[in-house]
């Protein structure tokens, strides 16, 4: 942090430059989300009931594989879920939501796979939709979210469905590996969030050793590995349309989930192969998603942290935070992705507010559960 502040350092006067034209805006943020605080506080004296649910049904699930021009994915992976679905020995739903591919997807699984629902939406809906779209047709009290570019292992479902028996549990997920056993996991399933100097930093831990048949808390329940309880799903209003076109929408609701007092789980056991092909990448480009990550990790903040004194320090450490970035990334970037953010503030501040009255736990008390053991600061 030192050296994003040293005037000799290459890039120190565009920086401070950046940081004075942002602080006023970072002003007018704090206050608006001060505003409202003040404003909600008569109304959080009510709180809505939450519904009343016992456990879902384990007995059918959908598992629903999201498709973007994909057609060579389908044909490489779509045949492992076939598998563990007859594997598992139950007349489970399998579904493919084509979000409007232009190539020959459909009729590849037309032909290919009849016993197979495609929802075709014709237009790219983006993660979101096209996954809110897939859950809302589903047909089980369970829905498998699964990527594309994600090969299942035969006998993944199981312990993702015996993971639901308690009725808190909102979502269940599997271990992530790369095919390369040798490469370095940098997903796991094992997700764990610091809050340092007012600022989340998600990440994937570790498994720990000895943990065979163990359902874990984590962080959140990554969108294209996991299994939702599909009434809570929808009570919660699906992926939120504000991270759009992509990431951390599936962190966003499984933190909602955990306000609410539900659970996101990871099923040890249940193992996936993630081919990584890059969708996003490739179409978008690194720096297009980076910028979109930094963008929603603003907005993640404006609308989830409710605990007071978390958000003070998000306000007070927010201009070296903004600094740390710029020294790591640049100038252009951290502007772009915070004007962004700001663009959507306030559907930020109105989303913060509609979720208010189902809230039950603290932000501290979530990311203590969720961390490990590791000491939040």
């Amino acid at each position: 942090m030192g050296s994003s502040f040293n005037p000799l350092q290459p890039g120190f006067w565009p920086r401070l430059g950046a940081l004075l034209l942002m602080a006023p805006l970072d002003l007018l943020v704090a206050l608006g989300l001060c505003l409202g605080e003040i404003l909600y506080l008569p109304f959080s004296l009510f709180r809505r009931k939450l519904p009343a649910s016992g456990p879902p049904d384990r007995r059918l699930a959908t598992l629903i594989v999201l498709n973007w021009d994909g057609r060579h994915l389908l044909e490489e992976f779509l045949p492992s879920v076939v598998e563990a679905v007859r594997r598992d020995g139950r007349d489970h739903e399998i579904m493919v939501v084509d979000n409007g591919s232009r190539d020959d997807s459909v009729a590849f699984l037309k032909a290919r796979y009849p016993q197979v629902k495609v929802v075709e939406m014709g237009t790219n809906r983006r993660f979101t939709g096209g996954n809110n779209a897939g859950v809302r047709a589903a047909t089980g009290e369970v829905v498998v979210l699964l990527n594309n570019d994600m090969e299942v292992d035969p006998h993944f479902l199981r312990p993702l469905l015996d993971g639901f028996g308690d009725e808190k549990v909102f979502a269940v997920t599997s271990q992530v590996f790369f095919q390369d056993k040798s490469r370095r996991r940098e997903e796991t399933g094992a997700t764990r969030s610091r809050w340092l100097r007012g600022f989340p930093e998600p990440y994937h831990d570790e498994i720990p050793p000895g943990q065979a048949g163990a359902c874990l808390p984590v962080f959140w329940a990554g969108g294209g590995s996991s299994a939702f309880d599909r009434r809570k799903f929808l009570a919660l209003g699906g992926l939120d349309t504000l991270y759009d076109p992509f990431y951390l929408e599936d962190l966003d609701l499984s933190y909602q989930a955990w306000k609410r007092g539900w659970k996101s789980l990871l099923a040890v056991d249940s193992l996936v192969v993630h081919k990584h092909r890059g969708t996003n990448r490739g179409k978008f480009g690194d720096n297009f998603v980076d910028n979109t990550i930094r963008k929603n990790q603003y907005l993640f903040v404006w609308k989830s942290i409710t605990d007071a004194r978390w958000i003070l320090q998000h306000f007070l450490f927010l201009p070296l935070t903004q600094a740390r970035f710029m020294a790591q990334t640049n100038v252009r970037f951290e502007l772009r992705a915070f004007f962004k953010a700001l663009l959507q503030f306030p559907e930020a501040l109105c989303k913060r507010f509609r979720h208010r009255p189902w809230y039950r736990r603290s932000d501290a008390s979530i990311f203590a559960d969720t961390s490990g053991g590791e000491r939040q600061r």
